[in-house]
C-alpha cells in the first residue's frame, strides 16, 4: 500500500481548499474587466473584496476540518484531547513531583 492512500480525505479537502483560496484571486484574466457593477463598483474591485471574505471561510473550514482530524487521532493514539484543560494541568502536576 503507498503513503498516499494512507492520507486522510480530510487533508485532501483542506489541501484542495487552500489552493483555491490562493489560485483563483491570482487568475487575472477572470477578472480584468470593468462590468458588470455592482452597486456602483467595477468588477474588478468588488470580485477582488468578495475573494477576500471567501479566502478566509475556505481557511477556516479547512482549519476546522485538520483540528477534527487531528483530535480523532490523537483520540485512536490514546493520547487525548488536547485542548482539554485539565489535561495541561495533569501534566503539571505530574512534572512537579
Amino acid at each position: 500500500m503507498s503513503r498516499l492512500s494512507a492520507v486522510k480525505p480530510a487533508y485532501w479537502i483542506s489541501g484542495v481548499l487552500l489552493v483555491v483560496a490562493v489560485v483563483v484571486p491570482l487568475l487575472v484574466p477572470t477578472y480584468a474587466k470593468v462590468d458588470p457593477h455592482l452597486w456602483g463598483f467595477p468588477f474588478f474591485y468588488w470580485y477582488q473584496l468578495m475573494w477576500v471574505f471567501l479566502s478566509a471561510i475556505l481557511v477556516s473550514i479547512s482549519y476546522k476540518l485538520l483540528r477534527t482530524e487531528e483530535r480523532r487521532r490523537r483520540a485512536a493514539q490514546g493520547l487525548g484531547d488536547p485542548d482539554a484543560p485539565d489535561a495541561a494541568a495533569g501534566d503539571a502536576k505530574e512534572g512537579g513531583q
